[in-house]
C-alpha cells in the first residue's frame, strides 16, 4: 500500500522528521552558545591573567 494507503501514518512520520530536525537545530545553537561562552570566558581569564602578571611584573621591576 505504502504512504499513500496510510496518510495518517505518513503525516506523523512527516512530523515527527520535523521535530527530530527541529530539536537538532536548536540543540546545535545551545552547543554553539555554550561553546562561544566558555570560550569568552577562557579568553577574559587568560586576559586578566597576562594583566596580572604584567602588573606583577612592574612592581616587581619598580
Amino acid at each position: 500500500m505504502g504512504i499513500i494507503g496510510r496518510p495518517k501514518e505518513a503525516l506523523l512520520c512527516a512530523k515527527a522528521k520535523r521535530q527530530q530536525q527541529m530539536f537538532s537545530v536548536a540543540k546545535a545553537k545551545r552547543q554553539l552558545q555554550m561553546f562561544s561562552v566558555a570560550k569568552a570566558k577562557r579568553q577574559q581569564q587568560m586576559f586578566y591573567l597576562c594583566e596580572s602578571e604584567a602588573t606583577a611584573t612592574n612592581v616587581f621591576c619598580s
